[in-house]
């Protein structure tokens, strides 16, 4: 997984940085948790201490992260809600399509793991 780290120095923001497919993975690093060193441990303490058939849900207030047999989806939380729903058939006929991208991510956990510890210790200088 590429991934990039940037602290804008005029607004004092820390920005990370993913591939279009992983957007809804950046959002949920981003807007789930503050920007600093202390509130990612938890995630990665629980994430490390996974067994590799245990499956774990973290419900955050716009995106959730679902594990299953080291394999993790990031979805935007309509979609836990959404997932057997249809549209409607005019809705349908219009050819509309959601941009799934923003809104649901997938990668391993192992992956996972080595992008939050980057970004805490990039957090921390």
């Amino acid at each position: 997984m590429e991934y990039e780290f940037l602290y804008d120095r005029d607004n004092r923001r820390y920005r990370l940085a993913l591939a279009s497919e992983q957007a809804a993975l950046q959002h949920f690093l981003m807007d789930e948790f503050e920007h600093n060193k202390a509130s990612y441990q938890p995630l990665i303490a629980k994430l490390s201490a996974m067994t590799p058939f245990e499956d774990w849900q973290y419900l955050g207030r716009e995106y959730s992260l679902l594990v299953q047999q080291q394999e993790v989806r990031i979805c935007h939380n309509t979609l836990l809600s959404t997932e057997h729903f249809e549209l409607p058939e005019q809705l349908a006929d219009a050819d509309l399509q959601l941009d799934e991208h923003l809104l649901e991510s997938e990668c391993g956990l192992a992956d996972l793991l080595l992008l939050v510890q980057a970004w805490q210790d990039f957090l921390a200088t």
